[in-house]
């Protein structure tokens, strides 16, 4: 069975930024979970656009740190507009729907690992993300106060 068990929320990068540092909420990560971990996203802020077409990145591992960058860089791509390298990722998979770090890497150019480690300090210091998990709550147990 599969389903989501993860929520990341990006926001706040750029004018008002509120008490919890998210407004406004540009989009969301959602981590699936089934025989294979992906991520795939959520827009609220409908100006951002992903390179190509990508809708779907599987990470090369459960634990892999670079996803949350890889996703960041692939779902929205407007934060990293600086990064040297953007525009030749941008060419070369503009056509893919997704990216499987996991079984289909050899597909993936290596443009892409230079610009993960271009975005990374953005994604670390520029981008406010916030993670929760989810929990399958039974309507009798939910506090209603």
């Amino acid at each position: 069975m599969a389903g989501y068990s993860t929520i990341y929320c990006i926001g706040g990068e750029g004018g008002f930024q509120g008490a919890d540092g998210m407004n406004p909420i540009h989009f969301q990560i959602l981590q699936g979970e089934g025989n294979r971990r992906w991520l795939e996203p959520h827009y609220f802020d409908k100006t951002i656009t992903p390179i190509g077409k990508i809708n779907v990145i599987i990470p090369e591992s459960p634990e892999l740190k670079d996803a949350i960058v890889d996703a960041c860089v692939a779902f929205a791509p407007k934060f990293f507009e600086k990064c040297p390298t953007l525009d030749q990722v941008k060419k070369e998979c503009n056509s893919f729907t997704r990216l499987d770090f996991n079984l289909s890497r050899e597909k993936i150019p290596d443009s892409w690992y230079a610009l993960r480690e271009e975005a990374r300090p953005i994604v670390e210091k520029g981008l406010n993300i916030v993670r929760a998990r989810m929990n399958h709550l039974e309507p009798s147990k939910i506090d209603e106060r």
